[in-house]
């Protein structure tokens, strides 16, 4: 299968969430991710202010405020390339030209100073091969650190063994959470 095809039917399966099903998984998110031994033991988180075609990722960004871990999300730069900029509750953010929305401000943190990093993605294999959305940012970057990264996907977008062609320059994840989708 091409990832093109991949990549719509999982966007497809992300859809098909009502609100009451999307807070739910906000929920079972921060109940996931928080009890990680590479969680609890991050300084530094690496996180994505999910858009409404992804799993919610709000909590989880407020949560490890609340934890006292510093938080970084991701702003897109020339070339396809981002960095990790600090945020904090006083955080204003812009869209991007792309639709999402960006942190505002100046305070990048090198890959290597990150200790965990929720990578985003669409569809992923039980080994950590990752569908994101096409961009490759994350293949880019993921290269730069030693963080712990850790995938979350919908049951329904997670595959035994990928079905779609792996390119040398596409980077796994060391874990993928996987999600009913239950109300």
């Amino acid at each position: 299968m091409e990832k093109t095809a991949v990549r719509q039917q999982a966007l497809a399966n992300l859809a098909t969430l009502s609100d009451a099903q999307r807070g739910s998984l906000m929920q079972a998110v921060v109940t996931q991710v928080t009890t990680l031994p590479a969680w609890q033991s991050a300084k530094t988180v690496a996180l994505t202010l999910s858009q409404d075609d992804e799993i919610p990722t709000q909590l989880l960004i407020q949560t490890a405020m609340l934890q006292g871990k510093r938080v970084v999300l991701p702003r897109v730069q020339p070339g396809r390339q981002m960095t990790f900029i600090v945020v904090t509750p006083a955080t204003t953010y812009e869209r991007h030209r792309f639709g999402m929305l960006e942190p505002v401000g100046d305070e990048v943190v090198a890959p290597t100073d990150i200790d965990f990093v929720v990578v985003p993605g669409l569809a992923f294999s039980e080994a950590g091969d990752r569908i994101g959305f096409g961009g490759g940012y994350y293949d880019r970057w993921l290269p730069q650190t030693t963080a712990r990264t850790v995938a979350l996907a919908l049951a329904e977008n997670v595959y035994p063994q990928p079905s779609w062609p792996i390119e040398t320059t596409d980077q796994q994840v060391d874990q993928v959470l996987i999600f009913k989708n239950e109300e």
